[in-house]
């Protein structure tokens, strides 16, 4: 194991007590799922006997993250749903992708779900959204809930309800300001057909075709909008394939899931080497206006009859104000004044096959993983140690 990455076989709260206060720039981490399947190992996450007393544990197991967590840095946490049913185990079609393996039954540790008065048999049990108001309640700020949407999803034999084909990733801080480079994750937008690029930041989706044809009212397309043509911001829905891993012989936590995360958490260029802070983008914008391709026409009539220009009833189309936004350095966020960084560190306190560790190495960042099975341990050590490592730059530039 390379010392870029750590692997603590402990307890979770054990394996963070190992971690020091405000160290940790992000988080990414897919904690075992309520109900859902039985690790054979004494202590596991999951197996708690009613939806209220998982929710507890994973508060407290926060409380620790949160200590560990830098004040500017954030948490990712993925967690999918289970359904009312009175065995623990596999539950009503969910499974994981966490890296963990499952399939033994209640039976293995005679431990019995039950979910209260309120959570019937086969009723939905809303365990994220539980977890994030709780976490919220907690002094946590709920910055962002993405949708995880698989387009191959786990079979369901389920004939009564549609089948799940997502799961939840919330964005966790510690105070409304925080590390976040949007820039490391932006989106393609698409072509308008005509070498220009039309989103939703821009257009409202609004072509001037459908413009023209009233498909849209004049707050459409103002002509002052301005697009940043190095991509749009992420959206909140990421479409994402599950990813399987050969030697796991189940569904792992996708390494295009973690990426994202890991980008926009914590610096590329990497953090203060006296008091850790990250160092943050120097960019240079260049506005130009594009002109539009020319088509220009009379635009439908209010409901009164009264023109929408407001003018001559033509519209000039033009695609607007274009930003390019260009990373010409790195600068600081401390007053430390030291001109030298160190790699950020990332942590999965439920490491499982450790996929973040091999997307952290991957994009040279301290790694830090804790794990209850020792099997596990040795399945991350290895996977990690075999993942291809980025060279990394000290030297601000």
């Amino acid at each position: 194991m390379d010392s870029m990455t750590t692997i603590i076989n402990a307890d979770v709260l054990d394996g963070l007590s190992q971690i020091p206060d405000e160290s940790v720039h992000c988080v990414i981490t897919s904690p075992p799922y309520w109900g859902l399947r039985d690790y054979g190992e004494d202590g596991q996450i999951g197996l708690e006997s009613t939806p209220d007393e998982y929710v507890t544990r994973m508060v407290g197991v926060f409380r620790e993250v949160r200590r560990v967590l830098r004040d500017d840095g954030v948490c990712w946490l993925n967690l999918g749903d289970s359904y009312g049913n009175p065995a623990a185990g596999r539950n009503d079609g969910d499974h994981r992708a966490d890296g963990r393996a499952g399939g033994m039954s209640y039976k293995a540790t005679g431990t019995q779900k039950h979910t209260g008065n309120t959570i019937k048999h086969k009723d939905l049990v809303g365990i994220p959204w539980r977890v994030a108001f709780a976490l919220q309640a907690d002094g946590w700020w709920l910055r962002s809930d993405v949708i995880w949407a698989k387009p191959n999803p786990m079979p369901e034999s389920v004939i009564d309800r549609p089948t799940k084909s997502h799961e939840y990733m919330f964005l966790l801080t510690k105070r409304d300001r925080y590390f976040y480079d949007a820039d490391a994750i932006r989106e393609q937008m698409a072509s308008d057909g005509k070498g220009g690029l039309w989103g939703a930041d821009r257009s409202k989706n609004a072509t001037p075709d459908e413009y023209h044809k009233g498909a849209h009212n004049k707050d459409a397309w103002d002509g002052k909008r301005s697009v940043n043509a190095n991509g749009r911001n992420k959206r909140t829905v990421w479409n994402i394939a599950t990813q399987p891993y050969a030697e796991a012989h189940f569904a792992t936590f996708p390494t295009k899931l973690v990426e994202p995360c890991l980008l926009a958490g914590s610096s590329e260029k990497g953090c203060c080497v006296k008091c850790g802070a990250p160092f943050s983008r120097v960019t240079e914008k260049t506005r130009t206006f594009e002109s539009g391709s020319g088509k220009a026409g009379n635009l439908p009539s209010g409901k009164n009859g009264e023109d929408l220009q407001g003018g001559g009833g033509t519209l000039d189309v033009r695609r607007g104000p274009c930003v390019t936004s260009t990373t010409t350095g790195w600068e600081p966020t401390c007053e430390c004044g030291n001109p030298f960084a160190q790699p950020c560190t990332v942590l999965d306190p439920f490491n499982g096959s450790g996929t973040v560790g091999v997307v952290a190495k991957a994009h040279g960042r301290r790694y830090i993983g804790i794990e209850l099975n020792p099997e596990y341990c040795e399945m991350a050590r290895k996977r990690i140690d075999e993942a291809p490592e980025q060279q990394y730059d000290l030297g601000l530039t």
